[in-house]
């Protein structure tokens, strides 16, 4: 785990993330042109968001989820220490201070550890 301070204020535009378990059929929609290697899905019961590629077999317009996956976001504040468990497609999957964790922009943090 790295600790990063959080340089760029997050905040999540999806209310709903969506979730899912292996083995789990999803459709595949557009690929996201501004963060490669995340794909536009939706699930059977409609909900819809982004999910990266390296958790799906794709073949055509359908998806099979090859790991679990939840797309939450962590909301975060400048000067915020952040553990960051896990980079993904310049995202980091992320625990605050107050032990709630999500998904985080990597640009959003400093790139060498935390500020002093």
């Amino acid at each position: 785990m790295k600790k990063r301070t959080v340089i760029k204020r997050h905040k999540s535009n999806y209310p709903s993330p969506i979730s899912f378990m292996a083995g789990e059929v999803v459709s595949i929609g557009k690929y996201d042109e501004e963060y490669p290697g995340w794909v536009w899905i939706t699930k059977t019961d409609g909900n819809e968001g982004w999910a990266p590629v390296q958790f799906l077999e794709i073949d055509s317009n359908k998806g099979v989820a090859t790991e679990n996956y939840n797309a939450v976001e962590l909301n975060t504040y400048v000067g915020e220490t952040l553990l960051i468990e896990q980079e993904l497609n310049e995202w980091g999957w992320a625990k605050n201070s107050l032990g709630s964790f999500g998904w985080v922009p990597l640009e959003t943090l400093n790139k060498n550890g935390v500020r002093s």
